[in-house]
């Protein structure tokens, strides 16, 4: 009978206790950093024993926010290099785009931008409720199209059979695949705006953390005894060039926010950049850009645009007096101009690289006549008629400069048609948005992915721009942006609409 109130005691002290789990969770974690402790002693401050706590970190915020592993892989796309860059070694070369196999003895043919990619796409599938469906958004038929044109394109080369080239077909299968998870995972992760900014932050960050690594590399450069043909990796001066005309789009518009007071004050950095990187390409896309963004303020804001053009009308006009027989980086944008309208004038640089594409459109071409229907098939080669001076990269045989008539090389009309669909459904639907939508931030925030599709087509001719998991990435979470956009924009014209018949019916007698 004693014994009861100590056991009544007892069970209040264990209601009363602190739950266990808790106490489990932060005795692990105590013990864990610890052993972590001890590791970085014994290795005298070797990093690399964090790897694992920082893998482990990621992929748990991962499973907890899939939308993590998108703002990583976006991020990724923008800062850290794809390829070597010769004669600079910045700290964002790194293998976030190699495959693991590539340089470990995993045989994982998978980047660990595809990894994450992955895991954020699992996390979704297993976290979303069951009424939670899974969306296409307006632009996953075009998406779909140009995932399937590539797709198409294998099962003809598989067919043709000869000399098909696995390897090469998973290379060229790569980029295509990460455009359609990227765009995919954003069109179903991004559900408020609060997310869409943080892309947008992202890009305008990243973009000026590429535009000063621009700088550094060519002071780096300059100390060389030797010239450098590019000190920046080719797609950069897709993201510099974007931001740029983001600005001007946010003047034309009137809009304010701090995203927008930072992009502005940013606005000299980036344009330093553009001159230094030593690429005619930037200058062809800005002025494209710069083109589609009169045509889209025309309609919206006409009086700030007719003064924009009388302005940058007159600014040309005394850059080409000013300019024209100067040399150095100021002088960039003539010489992108003078590669247009007349190859001759420009160094015998740019001459080489010119003629090695005449080269390759002329091979293009002849492919082309060949099999115009079906194209040669991913992973074959494309047909010779005649043979460049040079080989410029690994690949050569198999991929072209000219990207955009690559993929009719490869998958044939329907290649050709998948392409241009995509390209002008996602400008429709953005011009269309910033026509729409009343919102100053949502505005400003779609003309992006129209920014990037035409910047990618002008880069895609010249430049192996389909290729390229950094650009392909970029635009495929840019063009999700763009579905959600559309999206919300529909669900509110869809509530002012029954509120205004609500308002109607009330008021009918």
């Amino acid at each position: 009978m004693t014994s009861a109130p100590y056991a009544e005691r007892a069970r209040a002290w264990v209601r009363q206790a602190p739950p266990l789990g808790p106490t489990v969770l932060a005795t692990i974690a105590v013990l864990g950093a610890g052993a972590y402790a001890f590791a970085i002693v014994r290795v005298q401050g070797d990093p690399i024993v964090l790897l694992p706590l920082a893998a482990a970190i990621v992929v748990l915020a991962i499973w907890a926010q899939p939308v993590i592993g998108l703002y990583v892989v976006f991020a990724g796309a923008i800062l850290l290099e794809q390829f070597v860059l010769l004669g600079v070694s910045p700290i964002t070369q790194t293998k976030f785009f190699v495959n693991i196999s590539a340089y470990s003895p995993l045989p994982i043919r998978l980047s660990l931008a595809d990894l994450i990619m992955l895991l954020a796409g699992a996390a979704f599938l297993v976290r979303r409720h069951d009424r939670e469906r899974l969306r296409i958004g307006a632009l996953g038929i075009a998406v779909l199209g140009y995932v399937g044109a590539f797709m198409l394109g294998t099962v003809i080369g598989a067919a043709r059979g000869g000399v098909w080239n696995t390897e090469v077909a998973l290379a060229e299968l790569k980029a295509p695949m990460q455009l359609g998870m990227a765009y995919f995972l954003t069109a179903n992760l991004v559900r408020d705006r609060g997310q869409l900014a943080v892309f947008v932050w992202l890009f305008v960050l990243g973009s000026a953390v590429k535009a000063f690594q621009t700088i550094l590399n060519h002071q780096a450069a300059s100390d060389l005894p030797y010239d450098l043909r590019t000190i920046i990796a080719h797609e950069d001066v897709i993201f510099i060039g974007a931001a740029i005309m983001l600005a001007l789009v946010a003047l034309l518009l009137g809009h304010r926010s701090r995203l927008v007071v930072t992009l502005l004050a940013l606005q000299p950095l980036f344009l330093i950049a553009e001159l230094l990187a030593y690429r005619r390409v930037a200058f062809i896309a800005l002025g494209v850009m710069f083109l589609a963004v009169v045509l889209m303020a025309a309609f919206t804001r006409p009086r700030r645009t007719a003064v924009l053009v009388a302005i940058v009308t007159v600014g040309l006009g005394l850059y080409l007096v000013s300019f024209w027989d100067a040399t150095g980086p100021a002088a960039e944008p003539l010489r992108a101009l003078r590669s247009v309208v007349d190859a001759s004038s420009t160094n015998l640089e740019d001459q080489a690289s010119s003629a090695w594409r005449d080269v390759e459109h002329q091979n293009i071409a002849y492919t082309i006549r060949q099999l115009p229907i079906t194209g040669v098939g991913v992973g074959q080669r494309y047909l010779i008629e005649r043979e460049p001076t040079e080989n410029s990269f690994i690949y050569w045989r198999y991929i072209t400069h000219d990207a955009v008539l690559w993929l009719w090389l490869k998958a044939g009309a329907f290649g050709a048609f998948a392409l241009w669909f995509l390209v002008t459904r996602a400008v429709l639907l953005g011009t269309s948005l910033f026509r729409r939508v009343q919102e100053p931030s949502l505005r400003w925030y779609v003309t992006l992915p129209v920014l990037l599709v035409l910047a990618q087509v002008v880069f895609s001719s010249v430049d192996l721009g389909l290729t390229y998991s950094r650009t392909m990435i970029v635009l495929g979470a840019s063009l999700g942006l763009a579905a959600f956009v559309a999206e919300e924009h529909a669900r509110s014209s869809a509530t002012g609409a029954s509120q205004q018949r609500d308002g109607c019916a009330l008021n009918t007698p």
